[in-house]
């Protein structure tokens, strides 16, 4: 295991985890996302986030853990309140794994407070899918280790707006830690 402290930032959704690992210089290390299928179980998309983060510590030194923390409000009706119930409830799987493994309690991040403190400039009225493309031109033009393959139709491949927030959520927890 390399002892280089690292932090881990975690994009912690019902149907992806964004995983990213950055040195104390906000260097990329590795940065990952796991898709879950849609039948599979909450318990098994935690343990599937278990077996991960195992590996990751086997590998890394993390120091500090970083997640974000799931939405509390309805966001124009696209949210229902089951959908609600069940991202707080599997955030809260995955932190206790977390507090198994890592023995801490990783600390959330409010992602607009992490835009905010960081200088993403998201334009009003952006919609919530076009959003997506600002944080990933941030994290592309600030770290040009942040490498993402392309569709057919020039959009990024599913996943790499997980990994950039998993980034994000990374980069404002060592902007605290600094402070």
């Amino acid at each position: 295991m390399d002892k280089t402290p690292n932090v881990l930032g975690l994009d912690v959704s019902s149907s992806k985890v964004g995983i990213a690992i950055l040195d104390m210089d906000k260097k990329i290390i590795t940065s990952d996302v796991i898709k879950f299928k849609a039948e599979t179980p909450l318990e098994e998309r935690a343990k599937l986030l278990e077996n991960k983060l195992i590996k990751l510590q086997k590998y890394y030194f993390i120091r500090e853990i970083f997640v974000e923390e799931p939405f509390i409000a309805f966001s124009g009706g696209a949210t229902t309140a089951q959908t609600m119930a069940k991202l707080q409830r599997f955030n809260g799987m995955c932190c206790y794994s977390i507090y198994s493994i890592f023995q801490t309690t990783p600390k959330m991040v409010n992602v607009r407070s992490a835009r905010n403190k960081l200088g993403i400039k998201i334009p009003k009225g952006t919609k919530k899918g076009d959003t997506k493309k600002y944080i990933i031109e941030y994290v592309q033009v600030n770290h040009q280790e942040f490498i993402y393959g392309l569709t057919a139709h020039g959009n990024p491949t599913p996943g790499t707006d997980d990994r950039a927030d998993a980034i994000v959520v990374a980069l404002y927890g060592l902007t605290t830690l600094a402070q």
